[in-house]
C-alpha cells in the first residue's frame, strides 16, 4: 500500500472523530487535514465536495459497524452454545456496554451523518445504510431465539437500545447496564 493509499482511511477516521466530538459543522476540509495529520488539501484533494468525503467517512463507518457486529454475533453465539441463553444475553449487554464507552465516537458520528442523510439530498440513504449495518445482531438474535425477526420485533428492540444508548452518549442519562439490554430482549420473549 502507498503512503496515498493510507491517506483516505486516516481522512475517513477523522471526520468520524471530528463528528462526535464537533458535530457536521467542525467537518470541513482544513479541519480534517488537521485532525488526519496530513498536509492541508489533502481531503479536498481526494475529497473535492464536503458531501462526498462524508459518504466515504459513512461508507468506512458502514464497515467498523458492521465488523464490531458480526463480533457480537459470533460471541454471543459461542456464550450460547457453550452456557446457554442467559450467558449469551449477558454478553450482548457487556457489548452494548463496551460499545457505549468504547466506541462512543462511532455511534455520535453514526447519528450525525443519519441527520444529515436526511436534511441534503446528496447524503440520502446514509442514515438507512448505518441502521442496516446496527441492526444486523437484532435480526440474528431473534432468529436464533425465537425462529422469527418481525420487521415490529427489530424496531422494537433497535430503538430501545439506541434511546438508551443516546442518553448515556449525550450525557443524559447513566451507563447503561446488561440487565437493561437483557431486559429488552426478554420483552420480546
Amino acid at each position: 500500500m502507498t503512503s496515498k493509499d493510507t491517506r483516505k482511511p486516516l481522512l475517513h477516521a477523522a471526520v468520524i472523530d471530528l463528528l462526535a466530538r464537533e458535530g457536521l459543522k467542525g467537518v470541513t476540509h482544513r479541519a480534517v487535514d488537521t485532525a488526519a495529520g496530513l498536509p492541508q488539501g489533502t481531503a479536498s484533494y481526494h475529497y473535492p465536495r464536503k458531501s462526498a468525503l462524508l459518504l466515504a467517512a459513512a461508507e468506512h463507518l458502514e464497515a467498523l459497524l458492521s465488523a464490531d457486529c458480526a463480533e457480537m454475533q459470533i460471541g454471543f453465539a459461542r456464550e450460547v452454545s457453550r452456557d446457554g441463553l442467559e450467558a449469551g444475553l449477558a454478553f450482548v449487554g457487556a457489548e452494548v456496554l463496551r460499545y457505549t464507552d468504547g466506541a462512543r465516537a462511532h455511534y455520535l458520528a453514526r447519528l450525525e451523518l443519519t441527520l444529515a442523510g436526511m436534511r441534503d439530498p446528496a447524503l440520502a440513504g446514509i442514515g438507512d445504510r448505518l441502521s442496516a449495518a446496527t441492526r444486523r445482531p437484532i435480526v440474528f438474535f431473534l432468529e436464533l431465539n425465537f425462529n422469527e425477526s418481525s420487521p415490529a420485533q427489530v424496531e422494537t428492540c433497535a430503538g430501545l437500545i439506541d434511546g438508551i444508548m443516546l442518553m448515556h452518549a449525550t450525557g443524559q442519562g447513566p451507563q447503561p447496564t446488561a440487565g437493561q439490554i437483557r431486559a429488552v430482549f426478554r420483552a420480546l420473549d
